[in-house]
């Protein structure tokens, strides 16, 4: 990857130098990438230094057990963003969940990857669960994190980046790995689709909002697991990634015109930005009610609660049908 010359990386990412944050959206991924959707998709090798600003943010269960919920992207050294949807109907305490920085497996651990408690979870003050408007989320570590060859910040684009010229956008996550019981972090190439064309009536079909983005379609795209993760897309005139969006919910996995969608971190910028800096709020922040009744179904998205996954509980249903069937072709 191209690196950034001093001045560009203070203007647009980070404070002094030697600070987490100097260097933001180096190296989202490796140097040999196919197209294949994250579902099945391209693994990215431990130790790459690639997708440096991902993180796993894990229920611990039973200690020393912990279940694997949802991606989410580095900021700074104390913040880390995510979806807010993640912390539904959670029965942990925030404080015993962790984040595990640095890692392109679940399992790994020793030189290069962090864990860190979470202090407090900032849920966007205008979520409504079910529908997903504003599902963003910030959440301040512990204690922070030193940035390192496998650990970097995301860089967030403002008001005057013009993220609808950006090219080459990229996803990652775990999600289709944790259904089918392996590890290693997935990588892949996708298309942003417009928000005009992606809430068509043949695609989602007035879902879709100012503060949503929509990429993938058609084999390409998230599944479950994958929520709070990154969608990148490369600066047009140097070699670093903007953040674009945090992977919110979707049809399916990657279905033909049905691509995923994610909050616009753009759109949320200023709130971003003035959270880290001035929110003064309790150790956690419930999930505001909502009242009204929703005038239509919401699309089913990526969710997993804790501590038990609930894709776990999908596959285990779906086995005991299977085995139902055959036993009925065995009796009769």
């Amino acid at each position: 990857m191209i690196l950034l010359c001093a001045l560009i990386l203070l203007a647009l990412c980070g404070p002094a130098h030697g600070a987490c944050g100097q260097t933001c959206g180096l190296r989202p991924m490796g140097t040999t990438f196919s197209s294949s959707r994250v579902v099945g998709g391209t693994d990215v090798m431990p130790g790459s230094g690639a997708w440096a600003g991902i993180a796993s943010v894990r229920c611990v269960w039973k200690p020393p057990v912990s279940v694997h919920v949802c991606g989410g992207t580095l900021i700074s050294a104390k913040w880390l963003l995510t979806a807010a949807h993640c912390f539904v109907n959670n029965t942990n305490p925030i404080k015993e969940w962790a984040i595990v920085l640095g890692a392109t497996s679940l399992g790994q651990s020793g030189p290069g990857v962090e864990v860190r408690r979470i202090k407090r979870l900032i849920i966007h003050e205008k979520y409504i669960p079910n529908l997903e408007y504003n599902d963003i989320a910030l959440l301040e570590l512990d204690r922070p994190v030193q940035c390192s060859s496998t650990i970097q910040t995301a860089c967030l684009p403002g008001p005057a980046v013009k993220v609808s010229e950006l090219k080459n956008c990229y996803i990652a996550g775990w999600g289709d790995r944790i259904v089918k019981c392996e590890d290693i972090l997935q990588q892949a190439k996708v298309q942003v689709v417009s928000n005009q064309l992606c809430n068509s009536s043949e695609w989602l079909n007035g879902y879709i909002y100012d503060f949503h983005v929509c990429a993938g379609q058609g084999g390409v795209g998230t599944c479950q697991g994958d929520s709070g993760g990154p969608l990148v897309c490369q600066d047009k005139r140097a070699g670093f990634f903007w953040q674009i969006g945090v992977t919110s919910w979707g049809v399916g996995c990657a279905r033909p015109k049905r691509p995923a969608v994610s909050s616009s971190t753009q759109y949320y910028y200023n709130w971003i930005q003035t959270t880290m800096r001035t929110r003064p709020v309790p150790a956690v922040t419930p999930a505001p009610a909502y009242t009204s009744t929703p005038l239509q179904p919401l699309p089913s998205r990526p969710t997993q609660p804790c501590p038990v996954p609930r894709t776990k509980l999908l596959q285990f249903f779906n086995l005991l049908k299977e085995i139902l069937l055959y036993l009925k072709g065995k009796v009769f």
